[in-house]
Formats: C-alpha cells, sequence, structure tokens
C-alpha cells in the first residue's frame, strides 16, 4: 500500500513537472515571438526611415548640400548620372565650329573648353561608387545596412555602370579626336578665313579638311575656296559723328536713322566691310569696303557702334588722344571696349588735331609718336594707321609717319585701287549728312 503511494507521488510529480515545463517553454515561446516582433517594428521603422531618408538618390533627385557622408555617397552617383545623360557630343562638337570667329583665340578657348569636359567625364569618378565604399559611408547606426544595399543596387546607373564607363571612354576619345582637329586649324590658321557667315579656304587642302569635319561632324557650316581677284577698287569711307541734333559743324554728323540705312543696305548688298590694315587683302572680297571715323565722338560709341554690331560690320575709329576724356569725346573706358570688340580698329588721329603741314619736324614727330605711344598703352595693342586732322599733309608728314604706321588716311577724294595703293596718303570719300540712301549708292 504505502508502495502504491510512492508510486502514484511519483507520477504525480512527474506530472507536474511536465505541466511547469510544458508552461515554462510556452511563456519562454511568448517572450521570444514578443521579443521578435518588437525588433522587427524596428527593423521597419529602420527599413522605413532609411528609405525616406534617402528616397532623393531613387528619384535621382541632387541635393545642394548634403548632410552626411552617405548622401553626399548617393548625391554624387546622381550627380555623376546626370553628368552621362547630357553626353551629347554632336551637340558639342556643333558649338565649337558653328562660331563667326574661328582665329587662334577662339580655338585655344575652345581647346580648354574640351579639356575641361574631359576633366568633368573622367572614368577614375566612377571607380569610387563600390558597394564597400557604400558601407563605409554608413555612420548613423538607425539606418538599415541591407535597405541601403538595396536602393544602391536598385539604381540604373549603378545596374549599368560598365556601360556608362564605356560611354564616358568613347566620349572621351572623341573629345581627343575633336582636340587633334582644332590643333590642324590652330597650325593653320593663316589658311582659311570667315566671311559672310562662310568658312573662305585658301587652298584644296585646307578646304578638304573642313568639307570632312563638315561630314563627320554634322556642322551646319557653309565653305568654299577662295577666289582672288586680280584688283579691286576700295571705297573708303568717311564719317566724323552720329547724331541727329549736331553740336557743332552740321555736316560732320550723319543721322541716326539714315546710318542705319547705309549700314542695312552695305550688310543686304554683298559687301565686306574690312580695317584699313587689312587693305592689302581686298583682293579676297568681291566688294571690299572700309568705314572710318575721324574725331573719336562719343555718339561713335552711343550711335555707330550699337548699329555696327547689329550688322556685323568691322569699322576703324581715329583717336584724338589728347581729347579722350573730353565733353564730346569717347572715354578711355569706351575706347578699349570697342578696341576689344573683333569689328573695331583704333587708329590715331594725333595728340591735338593739328594741320600736321603746318608744323615744325620736330612737332610732326611729336604728334604722331606720342599719340600712337599713348594708344598702344591704353590698348595693349599696336596701333597701325594714321588718319591726318584735316587731311593736312606733306612729304615731311608721309616721311615721318612712315616711321610709326604701316597706312596714313587723307581726305582726298576717291577709291584706292589694290594694285595701285597709295599707302600713306589713301583716299576717301566723304559721306556728307545731307545724303539720301540713294546719293550714298552711287558714292560706292
Amino acid at each position: 500500500m504505502k508502495k502504491k503511494k510512492i508510486i502514484v507521488l511519483i507520477i504525480i510529480g512527474i506530472i507536474v513537472t511536465l505541466i511547469g515545463v510544458l508552461l515554462f517553454y510556452q511563456y519562454s515561446q511568448h517572450r521570444k515571438q514578443k521579443q521578435l516582433r518588437i525588433e522587427q517594428e524596428i527593423k521597419n521603422q529602420k527599413i522605413e526611415s532609411t528609405k525616406q531618408e534617402y528616397e532623393f538618390y531613387l528619384n535621382k533627385e541632387i541635393l545642394e548640400n548634403p548632410e552626411d557622408d552617405m548622401k553626399q555617397f548617393l548625391n554624387s552617383i546622381n550627380q555623376e548620372n546626370k553628368k552621362n545623360e547630357t553626353i551629347n557630343y554632336d551637340t558639342f562638337a556643333q558649338n565649337v565650329f558653328n562660331s563667326n570667329t574661328l582665329d587662334n583665340e577662339h580655338i585655344i578657348n575652345m581647346k580648354q573648353s574640351i579639356d575641361n569636359e574631359i576633366s568633368l567625364y573622367t572614368i577614375e569618378s566612377l571607380t569610387y561608387f563600390t558597394k564597400d565604399n557604400l558601407l563605409d559611408s554608413i555612420q548613423n547606426e538607425e539606418l538599415d545596412k541591407d535597405t541601403l544595399i538595396q536602393m544602391y543596387e536598385e539604381h540604373e546607373f549603378i545596374k549599368n555602370l560598365e556601360e556608362e564607363k564605356t560611354k564616358r571612354k568613347i566620349y572621351i576619345q572623341k573629345l581627343e579626336t575633336l582636340k587633334s582637329e582644332l590643333d590642324y586649324l590652330l597650325e593653320n590658321t593663316d589658311e582659311y578665313y570667315i566671311q559672310n557667315n562662310e568658312y573662305i579656304c585658301k587652298n584644296d587642302e585646307i578646304l578638304n579638311k573642313f568639307n570632312e569635319l563638315k561630314e563627320k561632324y554634322n556642322l551646319e557650316i557653309n565653305v568654299s575656296k577662295e577666289i582672288i581677284y586680280t584688283s579691286k577698287e576700295v571705297p573708303i569711307l568717311c564719317y566724323h559723328g552720329v547724331l541727329d541734333v549736331p553740336w557743332g559743324i552740321t555736316d560732320l554728323f550723319v543721322r541716326v536713322n539714315d546710318f542705319e540705312a547705309q549700314m542695312q543696305y552695305l550688310s543686304e548688298n554683298g559687301y565686306t566691310p574690312i580695317f584699313v590694315s587689312e587693305i592689302e587683302e581686298a583682293n579676297r572680297y568681291e566688294k571690299p569696303i572700309i568705314i572710318t571715323f575721324d574725331d573719336g565722338y562719343k555718339d561713335v560709341y552711343t550711335n555707330a557702334y550699337p548699329i555696327l554690331q547689329k550688322y556685323k560690320l568691322k569699322a576703324n575709329v581715329y583717336m584724338i588722344s589728347g581729347w579722350i576724356g573730353g565733353d564730346v569725346y569717347m572715354t578711355s573706358d569706351m575706347t578699349i571696349e570697342m578696341s576689344n570688340s573683333p569689328l573695331i580698329e583704333i587708329g590715331s588721329h594725333t595728340v591735338s588735331h593739328k594741320a600736321l603741314a603746318n608744323l615744325s619736324n620736330s612737332d610732326i614727330e611729336y604728334e604722331v609718336s606720342e599719340s600712337k605711344k599713348t594708344l598702344e598703352a591704353m590698348l595693349n595693342k599696336e596701333v597701325k594707321v594714321i588718319a591726318y586732322p584735316t587731311g593736312s599733309f606733306d612729304e615731311r608728314v608721309t616721311s615721318i609717319t612712315s616711321k610709326y604706321y604701316q597706312y596714313g588716311l587723307s581726305t582726298i577724294d576717291g577709291k584706292e585701287n589694290t594694285s595701285n595703293l597709295n599707302t600713306y596718303t589713301l583716299k576717301r570719300i566723304y559721306v556728307h549728312r545731307n545724303y539720301s540712301l540713294e546719293q550714298f549708292k552711287n558714292i560706292l
């Protein structure tokens, strides 16, 4: 009997123990599941927070001021992606060649632009965008690394990174080739020029090169072979001011509307204005013409210059160096601005506008040399031409002038012939205030 009781108690103990173990297991599982739910909630919050914090990345947005290393890293990817999206070699080449000026300075500037473009699209910058560098950029423990990695890998730029590298490599190779084309033009700038938005080539080699470039880069430019005329008559127009209400001698000032009508006529009827210093090259042009202004009145800057710019016409302005900045005369700033334009060549009109033929040799020397010296110091370029005040000259004047200048302008009426130039007494045609457009046409 006693034995049976002991057995029963043992069985009861076992059952109680099993029940306790079972209850403890259920309790432990409950706590574990609760902890897992809490951890999952925290992870979900981290995932959501991470997505919200870096959604700009998958939206391909670019931040102005990334706040941390991770944003800087992802922002850099978006920046490089945008660069690749804007790669357009044809447009870049068009911008290089579709210019009215392909002189040495312009070509050098374009080569610099190409170098800048190459440095902007380096392949090396793309090698930085690795998963390891992504993980190294994580500083905030509140971020979910797995989500960041997933976001990183979902970006189209990262998915196609090798293709993007190839795209850049090809672009850079094309830019290097373009640069070599510019080097060729730089070595041969004396073999072509631009006239009326057309590239005029002096020989077949440069002509073939431009045609090759035109086809290769799909350029919208006109190219032709230079026609050399045996000789040309060149009208040199003489103006002083462009003003509706004259302040001095009335005939010195052409009305603004009349001047514009005259310039429009030249522009629309095949005339090519050139600088006096280019007169020996006038045979290149079918209808060469030279526009000159004596004295350097302020209204030449305010009224004539904008019209010349509008029609893209070259002109020559002769400054009285001692009167620059006077009440009715151009300032030094105006003079420098015009001189820096490809449309204007500044020349001398002496120091004080004295009739040179009435002066002593020493005074002539002073007037022509000091004016040149002053203007060259101001403009930082050579002054090649002088216009004699009031047209006054004699053999002494031309002899002394020839020591300092390449050309001298007189007021003798007539046109110059390129086969027999009067180098230091170039003839000019005066444009009077009362000229109608028909009268203007007749003097050309």
